[in-house]
């Protein structure tokens, strides 16, 4: 038992291990932001009153000879660099407000700027360390006719696809979607992979439909390329399941055979229809991650279930199923330096479209508030990434800081967007939109911001 405890106690500490490094890491990605602000602020000559490190009470103070005041402060979340005459008419020539407004865009956008390039950079390393990251499919369904001759292998990996002429680098699950959506079954594709260490192009026809109403239905992609799933039992009262397995083979030897994989309840069915009344059915699941044998008797009135329905099956043993865990895989192909350097700047803008592609999705409804997060759920989402391993903290460190960049340009009152958008205005009027109403248009788009991140936030808890 006392091992137990110790081994618990080392998981928490780990968790909070990770916690801790995902907040550094996003305090990181902020002092980044907020240093683009400074340098360029100070390369125009704009005053600056205090560069912060963290919101609320100082723990750390330092006031350079120019005035200018460096804090450390005791929340870490934010910062700031605040400047003279940024929220009010002030009579210095080099307070913020009294800048030409070209000079305060390029503060405002500076900031967006720092964090795409912290971002890229990260991406480069990791490319050259690791390599471009590769969709792979571990399983691919059995089929006759042309889907067996034009189809992906298991093991497979997916760097590219064409259609109708359209080549989509394949980086992200969205990318999948985005190369295949509103395809038709038999459609045909060629698919750029890695088989065995080599490149090959392989011509695949579609196996069904792809209509995906946002991003996230990635299930139907999958499908449509043939890969294998396993199905979830999303509930069960009679037999040795449990809700959480997915039955994944039939065990009809003593070793499961890659014929004996189940990708779905038609297979389910097909495979216990034969057996009678008495008969032990075997299955294995994958429980927790972990292979794991069921062994059940079909007990009395089994004989007269009608086999041909799959739902007076799965009522007969007494589990619902729902959902599925498809046989993906993904991996990391070594590419040359200057190679990397072009997919680099590739991936990150695959990052900002996915982005604004997610913001698109949430204003038309087709994406709800509970596939987004706010800084809680970032740092958890961080922190659970993280503890993969390296390669996945610089994909979550690469994914934050392109994230930050686009949406402090977005439009939006309080975000360096925004202010652009005033910027502009009086660029044109040449004169400002009354310095009081702004402030207060700002105001409320803060507090906005800041409540809908607590909304998010609570919709994931729940």
């Amino acid at each position: 038992m006392a091992i137990y405890n110790l081994l618990d106690a080392i998981d928490v500490f780990k968790n909070i291990g990770f916690i801790l490094l995902a907040l550094l890491v996003l305090m990181i990605m902020i002092t980044v932001h907020e240093f683009g602000h400074y340098i360029v602020g100070k390369l125009l000559k704009f005053k600056i009153n205090e560069f912060a490190i963290g919101m609320g009470p100082a723990i750390f103070k330092h006031k350079a000879k120019n005035g200018e005041l460096f804090s450390i402060r005791i929340f870490p979340f934010g910062g700031y660099c605040s400047f003279e005459g940024e929220d009010e008419e002030n009579p210095s020539p080099n307070a913020f407000n009294n800048k030409k407004p070209w000079q305060r865009i390029l503060v405002l956008l500076a900031g967006a700027t720092m964090n795409y390039l912290l971002a890229l950079l990260i991406i480069i390393i990791s490319m050259n360390v690791y390599g471009q990251s590769t969709f792979g499919a571990a399983i691919i369904k059995p089929s006759d006719g042309v889907y067996a001759e034009m189809s992906l292998r298991g093991g497979d990996y997916v760097t590219s696809i064409e259609k109708d002429g359209r080549r989509t680098s394949i980086f992200l699950t969205t990318d999948l979607v985005s190369a295949l959506n509103h395809s038709k079954a038999g459609d045909e594709i060629k698919a750029e992979v890695i088989r065995d260490g080599k490149k090959i192009f392989v011509p695949v026809k579609l196996r069904s439909d792809v209509e995906c109403y946002n991003m996230t239905e990635i299930e139907k992609v999958y499908d449509s390329l043939g890969v294998g799933s396993a199905i979830r039992i999303s509930s069960t009262d009679k037999f040795p399941f449990k809700t959480g397995d997915f039955i994944t083979r039939f065990k009809d030897a003593d070793e499961p055979t890659e014929c004996s994989l189940i990708f779905g309840t038609d297979d389910f069915v097909k495979f216990i229809s034969p057996l009678l009344e008495g008969d032990i059915a075997s299955f294995y699941v994958s429980r927790d991650g972990v292979r794991t044998e069921i062994t059940f008797t079909l007990g009395e009135g089994w004989n007269a279930v009608d086999k041909t329905d799959s739902a007076a099956v799965l009522d007969f043993l007494g589990i619902a199923v729902e959902g599925k865990s498809y046989y993906t895989q993904g991996s990391y192909q070594k590419v040359g330096f200057f190679t990397s350097l072009l997919r680099s700047v590739e991936y990150s803008f695959k990052i900002g479209g996915t982005i604004f592609r997610s913001l698109g999705e949430l204003l038309t409804g087709k994406l709800g508030l509970n596939a987004v997060g706010g800084t809680i759920t970032t740092i958890r989402t961080a922190s659970k990434v993280m503890s993969y391993g390296l390669v996945y903290a610089f994909e979550i460190m690469a994914f934050i800081g392109v994230n930050l960049a686009v949406f402090n340009l977005l439009p939006i009152p309080a975000l360096d967007g925004s202010k652009i958008v005033f910027c502009i205005i009086e660029w044109i009027r040449k004169k400002p939109i009354n310095r009081k109403v702004e402030a207060v248009i700002h105001l409320v788009g803060f507090v906005l911001i800041l409540g809908f991140a607590v909304l998010v936030d609570v919709l994931q808890f729940i």
